[in-house]
């Protein structure tokens, strides 16, 4: 059996206890957001009837998370990445739970989600790039690989089959099921973070440059180092470092545009679009979301086993025209017949697009960025890549309302064809390797 888990490459990181228990807790709590975004777009729908009434809920949600993204990253930097992520699961649980309960007692109204999903973002902002940055503190360097398509495996097999839970959850008691769901899942994942120490194996490499080990926080810096200008101070090295990386910043600019063209029709227009012209139920929406879950899946399984990977910006990238296409094919007039079963196959043609290109970028940046510097830099790397997020919630609304679904949706891909063509004129992508 052991000689088995040798050869399988993909599970490698699960032989270390700390990232196996960090990677179990954020498995559960991945599943209940996936029940929990499922839940919530069909709640707001039959509360409003609006697509755009969800552009602004996601967008409340999206904005404070952009602006606290990269003070964040020196949160994440500075203090035990651990202990910020238990922070941060535990008020996502207590934000939550709270819409559960409202909306249980019949009482969760637009404005209550758009408030709570404004606070919800805030602790967001924190766990992300803790959670981003603290594998290398977990697992040797050669493992990284298996620990970023592990992660990446959660989380897709969480979209897999949290639309299928959530639509169950909707059909069979309410909305409210999937919300308390959700809820329970972060309490979950706190706890698996509470009995998690990194290894301390991994911190005596700290002083060895030699090292594979990074450089992380065990301790909090003193007071004195959280003054303002300390802080900004930490803020602008992780942006020179960065600007100063053509690959980082051409990623992180297209990223933002791609994003504009990707939310509008995946996160705004869907359910619009199987509620208006599929005429189908919320099955679809889950249908349509765990097979992108399927294709991600399949992608990070490929990235996970093998060795090494050449030409990586290349073929990341057309990975993206790949998923780009796969909107089109979503979005234009079909057979009625067939419209239902071509929407899920290009559902998986979407996911695994994205989840190729996601577990190759994660894997490149923990390489190639100096460990003390990883925190910062992945956190301006997520706030660059959803910084004009909430246009494309808003815009995309508005669209959806205005144009209809299906043009919102074939629009969308061309536009996000032509911006990753564009990526790899630059030669700092095409060499990435």
């Amino acid at each position: 059996m052991k000689a088995i888990g040798s050869r399988i490459r993909f599970i490698h990181a699960l032989h270390n206890r700390p990232f196996a228990l960090v990677w179990i807790g954020q498995a559960i709590s991945s599943l209940g957001d996936g029940a929990y975004n499922t839940a919530l777009a069909w709640f707001i729908l039959l509360l409003t009837g609006s697509a755009t009434a969800m552009g602004i809920v996601v967008t409340a949600s999206a904005i404070p998370r952009i602006l606290f993204l990269l003070f964040g990253g020196v949160v994440a930097d500075r203090l035990p990445r651990r202990l910020v992520m238990l922070w941060s699961d535990t008020g996502r649980a207590i934000v939550v739970l709270l819409i559960a309960t409202l909306a249980w007692l019949q009482l969760l109204q637009l404005w209550h989600l758009v408030v709570l999903s404004l606070i919800f973002g805030f602790v967001d902002g924190f766990f992300i790039p803790a959670y981003q940055s603290i594998p290398p503190q977990l697992v040797p360097g050669k493992d990284l690989p298996s620990a970023n398509a592990l992660n990446e495996l959660s989380q897709h097999g969480s979209q897999l089959l949290g639309p299928l839970l959530g639509a169950a959850c909707v059909a069979l008691v309410g909305p409210a099921s999937a919300f308390g769901l959700d809820g329970l899942t972060f309490v979950a994942s706190a706890f698996c973070l509470l009995f998690m120490y990194p290894p301390a194996k991994r911190q005596a490499q700290i002083n060895n440059p030699s090292s594979e080990a990074t450089e992380l926080p065990e301790k909090a810096k003193p007071a004195s180092t959280w003054s303002p200008r300390s802080i900004f101070k930490d803020m602008g090295e992780g942006l020179k470092y960065v600007i100063s990386s053509t690959w980082i910043w051409v990623t992180i600019v297209v990223s933002a545009l791609g994003n504009i063209v990707l939310v509008a029709p995946l996160v705004v227009a869907m359910p619009k679009l199987i509620h208006d012209a599929y005429h189908t139920g919320v099955w679809l929406l889950g249908a349509i979301g765990a097979a992108s879950a399927t294709g991600a899946i399949l992608a990070v399984l490929i990235v996970g086993q093998l060795k090494q990977i050449r030409w990586r910006g290349i073929k990341a990238y057309l990975s993206l025209v790949g998923s780009s296409l796969a909107l089109i094919i979503i979005g234009i007039p079909l057979p009625q017949g067939s419209e239902a079963v071509i929407a899920i196959g290009a559902g998986v043609i979407l996911g695994f697009g994205f989840g190729f290109f996601n577990v190759i970028w994660f894997i490149v940046l923990q390489q190639m960025i100096p460990a003390d510097k990883l925190g910062r830099v992945s956190s301006i790397d997520m706030m660059g890549s959803l910084c004009l997020t909430p246009v494309g919630y808003v815009v995309g609304g508005i669209l959806t309302d205005h144009i209809g679904p299906r043009l919102v949706f074939v629009v969308c891909g061309i536009l996000a064809i032509l911006l990753h063509l564009a990526a790899l004129t630059v030669r700092g992508i095409r060499q990435l390797d």
